[in-house]
């Protein structure tokens, strides 16, 4: 399948128009490899021998898992029967990760004990009938989803991508000792790859990505893999050139779909998978040219590498607008935020990275396979904390334009003092959750006011008549305004308007037209929230004012992570106090927490306040106003790497 390229752009300002003919020329054929051979012990003996007695010992408990939970027809048709994506994903992720364990504990330790473990496994991989998860299995040429997979048949999704690529990059390490031991696996690996993913990738590419609507982490994240699959198993230059073709026409549809602030409309959970993988992608194809080819330059991507570290709101939580947690993800790597630093010339991310990597020391669990390359690069580069500066950037304030997303805190660099966060936008962002005008706010790095996030994922949460049945999605359970009782309904079409956001040193504000989030049934004129800092009262106010074409109540609704206390006319949260309006009546909704992701965040419950007007009327206004439940001393020591 040919793609079209615009090559009206100008060469700077797109990765088609870069990818000029003396980086086609340059595009080595053959002899690209994620990392030096097992055979190399000198460059393996860099790994770091706490690293390396983690890493033995997490291959052997990922085997143990796969050999307990292997891959099973039952649990793949959990999710055709029932919708429950957990079971067969969790088997799955338990043989990937035994393959990766596998792959790394033979190059750290050079043991030849470890090459039957990693053949077995890779064999049982290939064995597969399908590397794509259920919840993806949808044929391109029609959209039917067979209750089961069909032999021959896969599905070039994320999965199935990330195996490939993970497969690749294995092969180029460990490949010639799997060789020696298992001859003609080579060649079944890369069959298997070009069958399942260089071939879809061909033929099928605009189905995964969907190039008409709204780029998401799929573009660059099965690129950066498929990039992987080519630079290995592809040994004719036509050919490689072709893919690196499709793959920078697909990343020029992905970038193109960002404002110049890089911000990531999917939140900051998901920037792991799209910002870092793009860097992978960009990474991978300057490596492949010989730095022919340099897709850093090209705007957004500089600004992209910032996000993660301006979305920061203590050294462990993070802004989770969208499908995001307020704990920092599993799958943050902050060597490859360094390196992304780095390479874009951006010394405060970098130092950054480095200050977070202190104390989030390399892992080797959770999503091993689809963080192969990631954990490879910081486990042969142990002593990367200590290249540079190591120093928190979290800015005072941010803006993003493009999502209408604003952060800002009392004291940049530092966790103390008060952080928040604000958005306008509107209801059709990719892991949307219908919350224009959501707020976040923080305490010394505590939560005050939440956005709980989301849940384990179930067939339901990606269905259109069904993901806004589900309470995390709905604006009823987030920190905006009901009015007449209404929520929110989904849709572009559900947008804020006129949002500006300044700051003038003590103050910061960000300000907002929230009535077209509603539908007409509301009957609103006028809603407008401004949410402000006030850093030298050391204050957050929340201000919302409002008018309706009829008598009628307006509803205001709060949560919190731990349960409020209504007491002396105001509200306490934790180490907050909220003042509200006596016209308003408070009452507090416990809400249960039975999803074990949810739980992992928050606990057995989180709570939700609701201020409701106490009488109806055409016009009214609130101000809630967020301080220190008590007087503090003033604070003022730099914030410490968390322990």
């Amino acid at each position: 399948m040919t793609l079209e390229t615009d090559r009206t752009a100008p060469t700077t300002t797109s990765f088609a128009g870069r990818f000029d003919d003396r980086a086609r020329r340059s595009l080595r054929v053959g002899g690209w490899s994620a990392a030096p051979s097992v055979d190399d012990r000198e460059a393996w003996g860099r790994v770091a021998e706490r690293d390396r007695v983690a890493l033995v010992d997490a291959a052997h408990r990922w085997c143990a898992e796969a050999d307990r939970n292997p891959p099973t027809l039952s649990l793949w048709a959990r999710y055709s029967a029932e919708g429950d994506r957990t079971p067969y994903e969790t088997a799955q992720q338990a043989l990937l990760g035994s393959v990766a364990a596998s792959a790394l504990a033979l190059g750290a330790t050079g043991d030849d004990a470890w090459v039957g473990e990693l053949g077995d496994r890779v064999w049982r991989l290939c064995e597969l009938t399908a590397w794509c998860l259920p919840s993806h299995y949808a044929l391109p040429e029609s959209g039917e989803r067979p209750f089961l997979p069909i032999p021959g048949r896969d599905v070039l999704d994320l999965s199935d991508a990330y195996i490939g690529g993970m497969l690749a990059a294995i092969d180029t390490i460990a490949g010639d000792r799997l060789e020696l031991t298992f001859p003609g696996l080579r060649a079944r690996v890369h069959a298997e790859i070009r069958r399942r993913v260089l071939d879809p990738w061909r033929d099928e590419v605009d189905f995964w990505h969907g190039l008409d609507g709204p780029p998401n982490n799929w573009a660059p994240w099965i690129v950066s893999n498929v990039l992987v699959c080519s630079a290995v198993v592809e040994t004719d230059r036509s050919e490689l050139v072709a893919s690196v073709d499709r793959a920078v026409t697909v990343l020029d549809r992905f970038r193109a779909g960002y404002a110049e602030d890089g911000s990531c409309d999917e939140g900051a959970t998901y920037w792991w998978w799209a910002g870092a993988t793009l860097f992978e992608a960009l990474d991978l194809l300057g490596d492949l040219t010989g730095g022919a080819f340099d897709g850093f330059a090209v705007p957004p991507v500089a600004a992209m590498a910032r996000f993660p570290m301006v979305m920061q709101l203590s050294a462990t939580s993070q802004v989770n607008f969208s499908d995001g947690s307020a704990s920092l993800p599993s799958n943050a790597t902050w060597n490859l935020l360094a390196r992304f630093g780095e390479r874009v010339g951006d010394d405060e991310v970098a130092a950054h990275a480095r200050w977070m990597g202190r104390s989030h020391p390399l892992g080797f669990s959770g999503q091993l396979a689809p963080l192969f390359r990631r954990t490879l690069a910081e486990l042969l580069d142990p002593a990367w904390t200590t290249a540079g500066d190591a120093t928190p950037g979290m800015p005072s304030s941010w803006y993003a334009p493009g999502t209408e997303v604003a952060v800002f805190r009392e004291h940049a660099g530092r966790v103390d003092g008060w952080a928040v966060a604000a958005k306008g936008g509107h209801n059709d962002v990719s892991h949307n959750h219908n919350d224009v005008g959501g707020i976040i706010v923080s305490l010394d790095g505590e939560p005050a006011l939440i956005d709980v996030g989301v849940g384990v994922y179930h067939r339901d949460t990606f269905m259109p008549d069904t993901r806004y049945g589900i309470w995390t999605m709905r604006s009823a359970f987030h920190n905006v305004p009901l009015p007449a009782g209404f929520e929110q309904p989904y849709g572009r079409a559900f947008t804020a308007s006129g949002t500006r956001f300044s700051d003038e040193g003590d103050r910061s504000v960000l300000a907002t037209s929230l009535l077209g989030a509603y539908p007409a049934e509301a009957r609103l004129t006028a809603l407008d929230r401004t949410v402000a800092l006030d850093r030298s009262a050391g204050t957050v106010l929340i201000e919302d004012d409002w008018a309706f074409s009829e008598p009628l109540r307006m509803t205001l609704t709060f949560l919190t992570a731990v349960e409020p206390i209504v007491a002396g006319g105001g509200i306490l949260v934790g180490d907050a106090r909220l003042d509200t309006d006596p016209a308003f009546e408070v009452a507090v909704d416990r809400i249960d927490i039975d999803d074990p992701k949810l739980h992992e965040v928050w606990g057995s419950a989180v709570f939700r306040i609701r201020l409701v007007q106490r009488a109806t009327a055409t016009s009214g206004s609130h101000a809630l106003r967020v301080r220190r439940a008590e007087q503090y001393p003033e604070p003022g020591a730099p914030m410490e790497a968390p322990r």
